[in-house]
């Protein structure tokens, strides 16, 4: 489209006199109101035809892999799809969505007391290093376990990474990213959008006025405002982490900016994929995630160092300052991935999974540990706790020995689905900090030779309690969707890692979050998962696990 525009000269007319203007100007309103005869095309027509044409090219080209790290064309082939389309289309009782990570899963209002959405994600699919991106949303009935799908001419482009939530009759979505198939190229939307769940039509809301585009943000909801933080901006070339603070009027839809952040600014530092939750007039933050990038001056490639926080604060929505919190209770080791959700009923924020990478050999080896556990943030004490699960015997969890489990996987003894080694040759040395299990504190020191070298490992202080191997549990997992209703807590999907392979997943669990907490499998793994699990060269279960079970 940006070629020169050409000049034509134009030919003085043909038409004899006689047949005088008046029907030339018929004959031009009659091609416009396409009233022709059969053997000639409209002008309308050409164009409809180019278009299409247009669309069966970038398809084409799609499928052969000539733009695949062409964000601008990738998006415009999908806008033309998507005008193809009804006004609406709802598909129900579909299969489950595909499996797939950084999703989000949010819970209607009480009217609809069954539903919740599903929105976004991506996956790397199976058996290629290519990325999709989503941006299907599907309404999902967790008392019948079924899904509609709903489709539009207009609706928002794919992104993962993104945030939304339910307000009154709306569903709301705020910036998230699209990622190139090749993943080389990355695009940060900076727009907003409300879908009405009683027509089905998505609208796009304005966003003069508000933050920079990014994805890794968080919110929470404040009454009638919804209060956002942070996130990221990364294109490839520049890397920006945030600590700004939003406030987005749910009704006139509108931004205003609280806390612009900054270095050395009283608060919680830049940082995305942190876990938020509002009580009261209280925004309560905690942990997130930021990488920093060192520019090498001898050297053309960049380093990149990635920083896992633990730290808590908390915002007095009236005055608009951070305090920061003591970390009480038993909480959660520093780990990045995590899922978390607000449980109103019992005024805490419920956090899920996630991954810690521990590096071996100056970093040459980096062992990676999926944890399965789950915690409790009171809100109003700010006091962490381990949910303990209960088997249907009744019986409380036992405790686990962490440390004896760590030596015995370092050993090669052992294969824990929840472990992930990226070396062939790490095996016999293994650093790795142990689960956060059994409420007597350890600390053990054990000595590994990699190499040649001894390296000094620290095992962190325990605390929580670990299910017994007989109990039905997700297994560890990083950027799943979870969202709560009522008192349950709801799971889907995630990423794991098999060695330097990355397998999305896509079953669904629910946690009973009421006086006696115990996982369920609604929906296990789909035989294309259990595939890619398979065939990533690692097993998928535990040799105590002989039922096939996905228990650890």
């Amino acid at each position: 489209m940006g070629g020169r525009r050409r000049r034509v000269r134009v030919r003085p007319s043909r038409i004899s006199p006689s047949m005088g203007g008046g029907r030339d100007k018929r004959r031009k309103q009659q091609k416009k109101l396409g009233k022709v005869s059969e053997s000639k095309t409209t002008g309308a027509r050409k164009t409809e035809r180019k278009s299409e044409r247009n669309a069966e090219k970038n398809h084409r080209r799609l499928e052969r892999g000539l733009i695949e790290d062409d964000i601008d064309a990738i998006l415009n082939a999908m806008t033309i799809e998507d005008a193809r389309r009804a006004e609406v289309e709802v598909e129900r009782d579909v299969v489950k969505p595909c499996a797939r990570g950084h999703a989000s899963l949010t819970s209607t209002t009480t009217q609809r007391p069954n539903e919740m959405i599903l929105y976004g994600g991506e996956r790397v699919a199976p058996g290629s290093e290519k990325c999709e991106v989503f941006g299907d949303l599907h309404r999902y009935d967790v008392g019948k376990d079924r899904w509609t799908r709903v489709t539009n001419a207009k609706m928002p482009h794919p992104r993962s990474g993104h945030q939304a939530l339910c307000h009154g009759n709306y569903l709301y979505v705020f910036m998230g990213e699209f990622t190139s198939p090749n993943q080389e190229r990355f695009l940060h939307h900076r727009d907003a959008w409300r879908f009405d769940l009683e027509t089905n039509i998505w609208e796009q809301l304005p966003t003069k006025g508000g933050p920079s585009a990014r994805s890794g943000h968080r919110i929470a909801t404040w009454g009638k405002k919804a209060i956002m933080f942070g996130g990221f901006y990364d294109n490839g070339r520049d890397v920006k982490y945030y600590n700004d603070v939003w406030e987005f009027d749910l009704e006139k839809c509108e931004w205003k900016c609280r806390c612009v952040g900054g270095e050395g600014a009283l608060g919680p530092s830049p940082r995305s994929a942190c876990h938020v939750g509002v009580h009261g007039d209280e925004f309560v933050l905690y942990g997130g995630y930021c990488k920093n990038v060192d520019d090498d001056e001898n050297d053309d490639e960049r380093s990149e160092r990635g920083t896992t926080f633990s730290d808590a604060w908390s915002l007095n929505l009236k005055t608009w300052k951070w305090e920061k919190l003591k970390r009480q209770g038993l909480a959660p080791s520093a780990r990045a991935g995590s899922s978390s959700a607000m449980h109103a009923l019992k005024k805490r924020l419920v956090l899920f999974g996630g991954v810690v990478d521990h590096e071996v050999k100056n970093g040459d080896v980096i062992v990676s540990e999926f944890f399965t556990d789950t915690y409790n943030l009171n809100m109003e004490a700010k006091k962490w706790f381990p949910v303990t699960l209960y088997g249907d015997d009744k019986t409380k969890t036992h405790k686990a020995g962490s440390l004896e489990e760590a030596e015995r996987v370092a050993a090669g003894e052992v294969v824990n689905e929840n472990f992930n080694i990226r070396s062939e040759q790490v095996r016999a040395a293994v650093k790795i900090q142990a689960h956060f299990r059994g409420y007597q504190v350890r600390k053990a020191y054990k000595l590994y030779k990699v190499g040649g070298v001894v390296s000094e490992l620290l095992y962190s202080p325990g605390s929580g309690e670990a299910a017994p191997k007989t109990l039905p549990r997700p297994r560890g997992r990083i950027n799943a969707a979870i969202s709560i209703k009522a008192n349950s807590m709801y799971l889907f999907g995630g990423v794991i890692e098999l060695g330097d392979v990355e397998v999305s997943l896509d079953d669904i669990w629910k946690l009973d979050l009421g006086a006696r907490p115990k996982w369920t499998c609604i929906s296990p793994l789909s035989e294309e998962c259990q595939n890619a699990l398979t065939g990533g060269g690692a097993e998928s279960e535990s040799d105590d696990d002989e039922d096939g079970s996905e228990s650890d």
